[in-house]
């Protein structure tokens, strides 16, 4: 079963020592559940109850008295750590509807109610065919009051008969209930109980016959959300059958059932291979308690009963501090004899002690095999990253083909430019108009344009040139470099480039050259797109902005996006949109973001085309 902590309310259920009975009232008015948990520096010292304050407001007490004065001490507790069925025994056992948790130092780390652990019975514990009749007994006792009577009365009749509800009837008939919870509203809103029980019941109520199955009945309880109901027998009313009334009855098959898993589940266990060992853990005994067959088989009857450390050596206390800081073993290795074995393990709390089930393996045989796996991951491994180098420079060159057209794209202007240059030189000359001046000018004008032309053969021959060493860079340099690259081309098909990045470094690890590789395939593939599209408008969009603990960079454009049927392999190898494309640059550019600079790319349509998604983690 699963730790009491798992199910428990952490929130709602706890004031300090010092509060009133009226911030008693309020947080139990506020948390629903009729309870509230005194703490003393994080420390239980009292729970005070519904019962309890409508004991005292009975007494005459005012609101503003100390709760603690009121509450129930000791508080029953257990640690949160302890299995659920523990609880069934505490709460039946102490008679009480709520059980208080605390931790290892005993601070207050939550609070059980009976309802929480309803969802835990099963049906094979209270029995399909066991009736309401048979929890309640011959004689079952039952509060009952006409709608005409007072608040006051319904109190007094709880305390007389030690009871927390009180069934509304009128001609035998049932119409309503009061519970503690009804009366304390009342008296937190008016400080007394001096209205009719008609105007605060809660009507209608629910109801169940005698005969009824307790199945039925839990089931309802969950559905509801309830810890009580009505029986009724013959139409009138009979009794009241509470949760508590089910938990008392149900205790010992707890225990039998869990007795009966335990020997069920040992006895798989005796069919397994590998080697089960639980051991008795406690500060002054830690004993091998059980082995399954294969164990016993393997390290011998003699270490039943022993200290751990005969059957592990020293390798006993490595064990245990292992579970002291962590809870769970996994993978532990250490010698038995001759052979090696690799132990895991989990620990459980039982009501009065703890366990620690080992299971474990002989791994002697496989240690020559794993180094040889090991050999041949490195030498894969190796392998494989000659091959993505190569299909990456296949990319590259796959892209080169294209590259005589992005130079043509970069120099058409510049070379325009220095035509007319000539030409003005030439008419400058034929009317006599050519001074130092204008010379010194124009020239001036024509080496601007021949240094630029001279810096894009710089740019690309910088772009191809072999980089495989990961470094720190800027991604906004990689970024602008890759659209300087094929600016050109863009403006040539009137393609409206949007760079959108950030004013400081966003600072990412991984071979830079490589990364603005794949932003030259994104550009290729949506000038492409673009062009074939054939839209009045075409955009591009890039997007770079930080995101938690990385960036988020959304390359967009509107060229009509993806085949929906592609866009599910849209990264695999070899997989293309176009007639004539090798399927090779998406693909080189998923494995450079996710597996070169360890972070993600998606692809999905936005609508008016495909939208490219990379999330990318800030270098540390």
């Amino acid at each position: 079963m699963s730790a009491l902590i798992g199910i428990a309310h952490c929130d709602g259920f706890a004031l300090d020592a010092g509060a009133t009975l009226r911030e008693a009232m309020a947080l139990m008015l506020q948390n629903r559940h009729g309870c509230a948990v005194l703490l003393e520096d994080d420390f239980p010292v009292g729970v005070i109850t519904e019962g309890r304050i409508l004991g005292a407001l009975d007494e005459g007490a005012e609101h503003e008295r100390g709760a603690l004065e009121f509450a129930s001490r000791p508080v029953i507790s257990a640690m949160k750590d302890r299995p659920v069925e523990a609880a069934f025994d505490l709460i039946v056992t102490n008679s009480i509807r709520r059980l208080v948790l605390v931790d290892a130092r005993g601070r207050f780390a939550g609070v059980v109610l009976q309802e929480d652990l309803f969802d835990f019975l099963e049906e094979d514990v209270y029995k399909v065919d066991l009736r309401v009749a048979d929890l309640l007994g011959p004689n079952p006792q039952l509060g009952t009051l006409p709608p005409e009577a007072f608040t006051a009365d319904a109190l007094h009749l709880m305390r007389q008969r030690r009871i927390g509800s009180v069934v509304v009837t009128e001609a035998h008939r049932v119409v309503g209930i009061l519970t503690e919870q009804d009366l304390l509203d009342e008296g937190f809103r008016h400080g007394r109980l001096e209205e009719r029980i008609g105007d605060r019941m809660s009507s209608p109520v629910i109801t169940v016959d005698a005969q009824a199955s307790v199945t039925e009945v839990i089931a309802l309880m969950k559905q509801r959300h309830i810890r009580r109901v009505v029986v009724t027998q013959e139409g009138r009313a009979y009794a009241l059958l509470t949760d508590r009334d089910i938990f008392t009855h149900v205790k010992g098959n707890v225990a039998r059932m869990l007795q009966i898993k335990l020997r069920h589940a040992r006895e798989i266990m005796d069919l397994l291979p590998e080697a089960i060992i639980e051991i008795f853990d406690m500060p002054e005994q830690q004993t091998v308690h059980w082995m399954n067959r294969r164990s016993l088989d393997t390290f011998g009857a003699a270490m039943l009963e022993r200290h751990p450390s005969r059957l592990f050596g020293d390798a006993w206390e490595q064990i245990h501090i292992r579970f002291e800081a962590e809870g769970v073993l996994e993978g532990f290795s250490c010698i038995i004899g001759e052979r090696r074995y690799e132990f895991s393990g989990t620990q459980s709390v039982n009501i009065n002690s703890r366990y620690l089930k080992l299971i474990g393996r002989d791994v002697s045989e496989h240690e020559a095999v794993k180094e040889e796996l090991r050999r041949e991951v490195r030498e894969e491994a190796r392998l494989r990253q000659e091959q993505e180098y190569l299909l990456l420079q296949q990319s590259r060159l796959a892209s080169m083909g294209e590259m005589v057209s992005y130079i043509a794209h970069q120099w058409r202007q510049p070379l325009a430019q220095l035509g007319g240059i000539f030409m003005n030189l030439e008419s400058a000359q034929a009317f006599g108009e050519l001074d130092d001046a204008y010379l010194q000018e124009r020239l001036t004008q024509g080496n601007a344009q021949i240094k630029f032309m001279s810096q894009t053969i710089d740019d690309f021959r910088r772009f191809f040139s072999p980089q495989r060493t990961d470094t720190v860079f800027d991604l906004r340099a990689p970024i602008e470099q890759a659209y300087n690259i094929v600016r050109g081309a863009l403006t040539y098909h009137h393609i409206d480039v949007q760079l959108n990045l950030p004013q400081r470094e966003a600072r990412c690890e991984g071979v830079e050259g490589e990364f603005a590789q794949a932003m030259l395939n994104l550009f290729n593939n949506a000038r492409e797109a673009l062009v074939e599209h054939g839209g009045d408008t075409r955009r591009i969009r890039i997007t770079l902005s930080e995101e938690g603990t990385g960036y988020l960079l959304r390359f967009c454009d509107n060229g009509g996006g993806i085949d929906p049927v592609v866009l599910p392999t849209l990264f695999e190898p070899h997989v293309s949109t176009k007639i004539e494309g090798t399927g090779i640059g998406l693909y080189m550019t998923h494995l450079i973001i996710t597996q070169k600079m360890r972070g993600t790319i998606t692809a999905h349509n936005d609508g008016e085309g495909a939208c490219f998604e990379f999330r990318l983690p800030v270098s540390q």
